[in-house]
């Protein structure tokens, strides 16, 4: 599908808001914390289900929040399995998102990263690229006394349709300059520009292409070189 679409004009101070999952980092990271949780033969009907939550809900066939609750449900997971990806997440930066960033941070413009994921893993990431605290946004796991992760702190990123509550709330309150543009990989990146709270859609297929995605982006690069190469 293609689509007549501008760049924005990189001598003025423009909001890029980044998606972290396949996108700043090459894995979905709760789907491999998860997968690295449950080894064995005898999970694999649990992983193949957790990766056909994530497709679906990535492709906009799957509400988000029913999926992330099923996936932590399969999970198993504990507090200490988040603080090891945390550790260990720069392992997994895209290639050649340190030059994007480096770049952007060079004209001046303003970066954020709105995530469905978890802030604990985001937060390392967000550091190593000079992101500071008040525009990293992710949810927040809830634990028990005995450390297992049983639910996600209520906040917009754990709904449907949470990544359009949150950068409406920041337009409204003054946070997003300039040009705002959205890049991401999924659906519900894509919808914040549907929705009409950006002005420039870029899907990022680099790690993981959704069909849906790239027949609906008004531009969409297939490889971290291409993104750099148009900004």
């Amino acid at each position: 599908m293609e689509n007549k679409f501008s760049l924005p004009d990189m001598a003025r101070q423009n909001s890029f808001i980044f998606d972290f999952d396949s996108t700043l980092v090459t894995i979905e990271t709760l789907d491999t914390l998860i997968k690295q949780n449950l080894s064995g033969r005898e999970n694999e009907d649990a992983r193949r289900r957790i990766d056909e939550i994530t497709a679906r809900a990535m492709n906009g066939e799957l509400d988000f929040s029913a999926s992330l609750s099923e996936r932590l449900r399969l999970s198993k997971a504990r507090v200490e399995h988040f603080a090891r990806m945390a550790a260990h997440i720069a392992d997994f930066v895209t290639p050649g998102m340190s030059e994007v960033v480096k770049l952007l941070n060079q004209k001046r413009q303003k970066l954020f990263i709105i995530s469905g994921g978890f802030l604990k893993i985001v937060r390392p990431i967000a550091e190593l690229f000079g992101i500071p605290d008040d525009r990293r946004f992710a949810n927040d796991y809830v634990a028990d006394a005995e450390g297992r992760v049983v639910g996600v702190e209520d906040g917009p990123l754990a709904h449907e349709g949470g990544k359009s509550q949150l950068v409406r709330a920041l337009k409204e309150q003054g946070w997003l300059t300039g040009t705002v543009v959205m890049l991401g990989d999924g659906m519900s990146d894509y919808q914040v520009y549907a929705d009409g709270l950006a002005d420039l859609f870029i899907g990022c297929g680099f790690n993981a292409a959704r069909p849906n995605v790239e027949f609906l982006s008004p531009v969409f690069v297939k490889t971290v070189a291409e993104l750099l190469e148009l900004l």
